[in-house]
């Protein structure tokens, strides 16, 4: 398998065989940098200064501030599952610098807080940490797409079960237990605009907030409005480079031109903008992974998060699960865009399969939690353990995350989550 690989990352799309027809002018001119040289060097540095100090405030101890930090950037290496090295590349985007969707921009009062959770983890802090990372929140059951993976398929366009009060409520208490980010889905979020900008508005600074999107009803008017109520990025579903097969596999006419609508909008607002695929066992190939990367670089935009898939929703009892030799395909090309010198300008890869496989589940509670549209906490959008309802928690003010069952992703062969 991996003569095959070194064989065909020999023989990938170059850029400008993508048409320049894809990639009009306004998507070229996006706010974003991926920093090289002395720039990266210098902001890295300033980045690991500014967390010693974060250390050395909370536990009053240059040893201990240091060993902390030690474990942590460790901690970081075996996520990204690169020995010797806790380098990512960073993106300049409207002043902060980000190195994953998944993690807040420097500096922000946001990244201070996300920080000193993670050390908290490490060595527990004598004052109030963030709970959880980030959660995922679907805030409606609306969409007019039909999506192959759909992982809400049973739940969608029915009577909506969570009111504007009651995703405030949900708001109100992750931010008083601590989270850095929310990530709000559905079904499809722009087809209840109304009150996804009312909810935007309701989330103090303490929080970043993330549209998960197809790019349905993602004008440019409403990139405005998002953005003039705090929403810090989008992350658009794109599954194929190819038009056609992405809307096939999204059952939407135009959903295609949706999505790269919607990143020209975000750009234009300056808004964090990352991509998501389902790489599907018919889509993997080092060429197609090639040519679709290729693309979303055309585009200018800096992040890819990859998903596998998983035979829940739509996909609940059928064959697509992905082999031994899909995933390494799908792990070889994680670490050569990343890591390889050649590709320092290229967007930065999420993988969670990959970190997943090395370091345990970082959701299930432990970090993510995701609550569905009718209100049910579950492990992760793709582990639907339904733990309880997040109205009922609310009446009773339950501490949440500490009522959660930790699971892992079976598929993994993890049977609890990670810890550092």
């Amino acid at each position: 398998m991996s003569e095959q690989l070194a064989k065909e990352s020999t023989g990938f799309i170059k850029i400008g065989s993508i048409p320049n027809s894809t990639c009009n002018d306004k998507t070229k001119h996006y706010p974003m940098q991926v920093l090289n040289g002395w720039k990266k060097k210098w902001v890295r540095f300033k980045i690991r200064k500014h967390i010693f100090f974060l250390a050395l405030k909370n536990y009053r101890s240059i040893p201990v501030s240091i060993k902390v930090i030690r474990q942590l950037y460790l901690f970081k290496q075996k996520i990204l599952g690169v020995d010797g090295s806790s380098d990512t590349r960073l993106v300049e985007i409207d002043k902060e610098y980000y190195h994953s969707i998944f993690a807040p921009g420097f500096p922000s009062l946001v990244f201070d807080n996300y920080i000193t959770g993670e050390l908290n983890r490490i060595r527990p802090i004598n004052r109030k940490c963030n709970r959880l990372s980030f959660l995922f929140l679907a805030v409606t059951k609306k969409c007019p797409l039909r999506c192959e993976h759909c992982y809400e398929w049973d739940n969608l366009n029915q009577k909506e079960t969570l009111g504007l009060g009651d995703l405030q409520g949900i708001v109100k208490k992750f931010q008083g237990e601590g989270v850095a980010q929310f990530h709000l889905g559905g079904g499809e979020p722009m087809a209840r605009i109304k009150d996804l900008l009312s909810l935007a508005k309701y989330i103090d600074k303490k929080s970043e907030i993330y549209i998960l999107t197809s790019g349905f009803n993602f004008t440019q008017a409403n990139a405005k409005a998002l953005k003039e109520a705090g929403v810090t990025g989008i992350e658009v579903s794109l599954d194929h480079f190819d038009a056609e097969k992405h809307n096939a596999f999204r059952g939407f006419q135009d959903s295609f031109g949706d999505a790269i609508n919607a990143i020209e909008h975000a750009q234009q607002q300056k808004l964090v903008v990352s991509v998501s695929i389902c790489a599907t066992k018919e889509f993997l190939s080092w060429n197609n992974l090639m040519e679709y990367v290729n693309l979303i670089k055309r585009l200018g935009v800096p992040f890819l998060n990859i998903l596998e898939p998983k035979a829940v929703g739509h996909y609940k009892d059928k064959d697509v699960c992905l082999d031994e030799n899909q995933i390494r395909l799908l792990e070889q090309f994680y670490k050569t865009i990343n890591f390889d010198p050649a590709y320092k300008d290229y967007p930065v890869i999420t993988y969670t399969g990959y970190h997943q496989r090395r370091v345990g589940c970082l959701l299930g509670g432990n970090r993510i939690l995701y609550i569905d549209s009718d209100g049910f906490v579950n492990a992760c959008p793709f582990c639907h353990t339904r733990n309880f309802n997040i109205k009922t928690a609310l009446a009773e003010d339950v501490d949440v995350q500490s009522a959660v069952k930790l699971v892992g992703c079976k598929p993994y062969g993890l049977e609890k989550g990670a810890t550092i």
